[in-house]
């Protein structure tokens, strides 16, 4: 998941080119390394073979040289020049047998199959001649490559020529007159034809280079079969493997096999796609749980301020109710006083009975009326802070008796009640079971009034584990829409008709159960309500002081809980 402010990089998604692509680089190295490996091997090979050709050309020549001195031995021994001749014509006409001659030591052609060269004189400055003229060594100890030399004809046709001595042999001695010192009597030179050699070279040549070029392709068709299969789809894979992961998608595996370099790169390629994988999983779930948490904290810190903001006004009004209650109770006292006297005296009086009738029935919706507002008084001393008496209670028989006391409303609704009580030997709490009862009955008799045509009321009580008490009041009512909720608890705050309720008793019973350091929640919705009380089991600093530091607030009342005359 990428942070605000880090965009996620781009990935490339197109191939790279033929020129940057890793396979393609590969397999053009690979193919010009084999390339300059056949080159020099078929040089290499077509040198070895030209020598190869050119030694065997030139043993050939050497053989056919020594048969024809062979041959022409006898003939020359007996001086028969005739037999010479023909021996000479017959070999010339043989086939690759470019010409055969005999020059003496002077260079003057004495034998040739060619009779218009017969005694013309040969160049003695020419390489086959100034081989031996110019050299210490004798003609017959020069090797074959030094006797021999190759030219080319008027036709371009290449031409081998060897010369070879003819030696003053013991035998020529007897039968010529030659003197002994001389050596060489002359020079048998024969000239043999390259035109088959060269042809059945340049075949060889050809061969070699076309087996060279089918093994290029071959090479090179395998090469890239092979960096195909090696490199290019794993990369490629890679690549795609790499592109999902950067889209998001970190469950991708890239599914490349071998134990080679390519192998190892994608199993680490996966290891850290998983690894990337976890720990996005746990960013967003850390990511979740910080958000959860905010709005959590968001709700408890705006609960808060609201329970602070409410218990600004509380205190407020605290204040402001026990000023009220002790100036307005003294009027309303006197009120309810006069008007019992004036009762009495109407009463006794000798007004007609219409009359009297009349004047009694105002005098009873003025005391009436007095006792209302006496009760509001009450409402509102009951609200403002109270001198608390708060001693070590069992809870659950305060939750029977407040049950009790709306017992008679529940049997008029048709409603059904259940009571869960705490455990006997775990229902302890300090409190002031006398305020608390007042909360309770608060609390069911808006209940009871929220299920005008029955419905079931459950009173639960429950040990939290903390050191605190919950008790649960859930009814089966018509519920408390949500944008009224905030507004449950303020003073005078009712959705019941004008007149029929001051709107205190939610109030009165946020005020008592604030005084015992708990709390209230309402879980609203249509056709079930449940009202939270959470007491501690030890509240942290129980009771408080009245606002005029005596009971002379509860004792303004006392004249008015007798009730109407």
């Amino acid at each position: 998941m990428a942070r605000a402010g880090n965009p996620v990089p781009s990935f490339p998604r197109t191939l790279p080119s033929a020129a940057h692509s890793l396979s393609v680089r590969l397999f053009l190295w690979i193919l010009a390394l084999v390339l300059v490996a056949l080159a020099v091997y078929t040089w290499l090979t077509i040198r070895t073979t030209s020598e190869h050709w050119r030694d065997l050309v030139y043993l050939s020549a050497n053989r056919s040289s020594e048969i024809i001195k062979r041959s022409t031995r006898h003939a020359m021994l007996l001086n028969r020049k005739e037999d010479v001749h023909e021996i000479i014509d017959t070999i010339a006409e043989l086939p690759g047998v470019a010409g055969a001659r005999i020059y003496d030591k002077l260079g003057t052609i004495i034998v040739s199959g060619d009779s218009a060269e017969i005694g013309r004189r040969v160049d003695m400055r020419a390489e086959a001649c100034i081989i031996c003229h110019d050299q210490s060594k004798p003609l017959r100890s020069l090797p074959i490559e030094n006797r021999a030399r190759v030219y080319r004809t008027a036709g371009g046709e290449r031409v081998l020529g060897l010369i070879s001595p003819i030696e003053n042999e013991p035998e020529c001695i007897r039968c010529h007159v030659h003197p002994a010192d001389q050596t060489v009597l002359g020079v048998l030179d024969v000239k043999m034809s390259l035109a088959d050699a060269d042809r059945h070279l340049a075949e060889s040549v050809r061969a070699m280079v076309l087996t060279s070029i089918l093994a290029a392709l071959l090479i090179g068709v395998a090469t890239a079969l092979f960096i195909n299969h090696v490199v290019r789809v794993p990369v490629r894979r890679l690549i795609a493997g790499a592109r999902r992961i950067a889209g998001g998608d970190l469950a991708t595996r890239v599914d490349v096999q071998g134990q080679d370099e390519v192998g190892e790169l994608a199993s680490a390629f996966n290891v850290m796609t998983e690894n990337l994988d976890h720990a996005r999983e746990e960013l967003t779930g850390w990511s979740e749980k910080l958000e959860q948490k905010v709005v959590e904290k968001t709700d408890e810190l705006a609960r808060a301020q609201r329970q602070i903001v409410h218990m600004e006004k509380m205190a407020s009004l605290g204040k402001l109710a026990a000023t009220v209650a002790h100036e307005v109770n003294n009027p309303l006292s006197g009120i309810l006083t006069y008007a019992k006297l004036v009762g009495r005296d109407i009463e006794r009086s000798d007004v007609p009975l219409p009359e009297r009738e009349e004047l009694l029935r105002y005098l009873r919706l003025i005391q009436q009326e007095s006792s209302r507002c006496g009760d509001i008084v009450k409402n509102l001393l009951s609200f403002a802070p109270f001198a608390a008496r708060f001693e070590l209670k069992h809870l659950n028989p305060v939750l029977e008796r407040s049950l009790l006391l709306v017992n008679h409303h529940m049997q008029a609704a048709g409603i059904q009640h259940e009571v869960e009580p705490l455990p006997v030997d775990d229902d302890l709490i300090i409190c002031d079971s006398d305020k608390l009862e007042q909360a309770l009955v608060a609390l069911l008799v808006n209940a009871v009034e929220a299920m005008p045509k029955g419905g079931r009321l459950v009173l639960r009580a429950k040990a939290t584990g903390t050191g605190e008490v919950r008790i649960d009041v859930a009814d089966t009512g018509t519920g408390i829409p949500p944008d009224l909720l905030p507004r449950i608890f303020e003073p005078f705050f009712t959705t019941k008709e004008t007149g029929t309720a001051a709107g205190l008793g939610l109030t009165v019973a946020y005020g008592i159960v604030e005084q015992h350091g708990g709390r209230i929640e309402v879980e609203s919705e249509p056709g079930q309500t449940v009202f939270h009380l959470v007491l501690p089991r030890r509240p942290a600093a129980p009771g408080r002081e009245p606002v005029n530091g005596s009971g002379a607030v509860q004792d303004a009342v006392a004249p008015m809980q007798g009730g109407t005359p």
